[in-house]
């Protein structure tokens, strides 16, 4: 599996992100958001508050972005405990090939 390469300047992206408070609705663009944000949390099992802490220092919406880290497969959930672990830290083109929305955002941005 090959990591992708973001054709663009993905802190440029995360800081317009920031300002707006917002995710990109381009699913592809989104993952380099997710993954930037990612690189504030450690290898180690968080809270939900931690979690919530973590995301607010940058947006507002900790749920959504929470519930997008485990829909994409960068964190897994323990629903029990309420507890959260980072997984993944990467996307793939395997990512990509087995998400239609990704693979037709991907398609567009990187064929420009």
């Amino acid at each position: 599996m090959t990591d992708i390469r973001f054709p663009f300047d993905v802190e440029k992206l995360f800081q317009k992100c920031k300002e707006n408070d917002s995710l990109p609705r381009n699913d592809f663009k989104k993952q380099a958001v997710l993954l930037r944000l990612l690189d504030d949390f450690k290898d180690r099992i968080y809270s939900e508050e931690e979690i919530g802490g973590i995301i607010r220092e940058h947006f507002s919406d900790a749920v959504l972005i929470r519930r997008e880290f485990v829909n994409f497969g960068y964190m897994r959930r323990d629903p029990r405990a309420g507890e959260y672990q980072v997984v993944k830290r990467a996307l793939t083109e395997e990512d990509i090939k087995n998400n239609t929305l990704l693979r037709r955002h991907a398609k567009e941005l990187i064929t420009r």
